[in-house]
């Protein structure tokens, strides 16, 4: 694809992360998601990073990131294959982190194309996946590699204070209803328990047939992490998986 082509594709899709459709979407959804919100604040308050530098992956607008969490750093480098995710991070977050002193910077670059590269730049920094895991089987479009690549991650990252926030489970829901909007707290090994799984898709509502967005061991599998369900559209539910690993 040329040059040109991918920018605009980029910035209309951002390789099925992000794009222009996943801003509109999030601008027009964010009083829906508010409880969300306040669940992934509620986690990401619970640790201490452990840096003052933060490498974000994945960042995109900032749309489910909570501003006062970002105030802690006093730099953060933020990666994104999206164009807009840039511009769009600075109109939501630029002015206020600025005005604290914390310096941002972005860069255009698939960061998960080339983490140890990233690791190696930025050697003291944690490392924050904001929303990007679970699109990653979309983008490959091969699961073998899909799970590879995410099942290593914890041993590029061994050593290092990390996270993420990412889809685990996602579909349609019976009801367009609110969902009751709870955290459960568990350990990552209980994403593979079917009997788990199940009792989650109840509480939010599942029918139909699920995607399941291979993201079950990202985390080792006796990392705390919290379930954290997400309307993403009236009738369309996910579980979030959260969690945080101390160096």
């Amino acid at each position: 694809m040329l040059p040109l082509q991918q920018f605009f594709s980029d910035g209309l899709l951002a390789g099925g992360t992000g794009g222009l459709r996943w801003h509109w979407h999030a601008a027009q959804s964010l009083k829906r998601w508010q409880g969300t919100l306040v669940q992934i604040e509620y986690f990401l308050n619970i640790f201490k990073p452990g840096s003052s530098h933060l490498l974000l992956v994945g960042g995109s607008a900032g749309w489910m990131m909570p501003r006062q969490w970002l105030l802690q750093f006093e730099r953060i480098d933020a990666y994104d294959i999206d164009p807009l995710a840039q511009y769009l991070f600075n109109w939501r977050h630029g002015r206020h982190l600025k005005q604290q002193g914390v310096q941002v910077r972005h860069h255009r670059q698939d960061a998960l194309a080339s983490l140890p590269q990233l690791l190696s730049t930025h050697p003291t920094a944690c490392v924050w996946f904001d929303n990007v895991l679970g699109q990653h089987r979309y983008r490959l479009r091969d699961i073998d590699r899909t799970e590879k690549e995410l099942n290593a991650l914890k041993q590029q990252l061994h050593g290092r204070s990390w996270g993420s926030l990412h889809d685990w489970l996602s579909g349609p829901r019976q009801s367009p209803q609110p969902l009751a909007l709870q955290a459960i707290q568990a350990l990552a090994a209980d994403a593979q328990d079917p009997v788990f799984a199940q009792k989650l898709l109840q509480q939010i509502g599942a029918h139909d047939v699920w995607s399941d967005h291979l993201t079950g061991h990202v985390f080792a599998a006796n990392t705390p992490t919290h379930y954290i369900p997400w309307a993403f559209t009236p009738e369309h539910g996910h579980w979030l998986q959260a969690g945080w690993v101390q160096a």
